[in-house]
């Protein structure tokens, strides 16, 4: 009987480690070349990449005890800061803002 539970257990921290290195390497980068900006968001081993032209696109400040800001251009919304920290959070939204029309 103790196997049984010692195969149990063993698989349930294996899951668990599994699910906790999907999201281990989650990350959100931006890159401003030119007139181009470059949003890609890697997530639980997706990557999504969106493109914006640096002079139309705007900042959406955060909100009021959110985490997160948006990049916005006409219909294109990416909801951005998830990892990071909250006083880093806007020194990053000026250095971005910099770059933009």
């Amino acid at each position: 009987m103790i196997p049984v539970f010692t195969a149990l257990e063993l698989t349930a921290v294996t899951i668990g480690f599994l699910i906790y290195c999907r999201h281990a390497l989650d990350c959100e980068t931006i890159e401003i070349e030119g007139k181009r900006l470059l949003v890609k968001k890697f997530i639980g081993y997706r990557e999504k990449v969106y493109e914006f032209n640096a002079q139309w696109a705007k900042i959406e400040p955060p909100l009021e005890g959110s985490k997160t800001f948006f990049i916005t251009q006409s219909d294109l919304r990416v909801e951005l800061g998830q990892f990071v920290r909250p006083e880093q959070q806007i020194p990053l939204i000026a250095s971005v803002r910099r770059h933009l029309g």
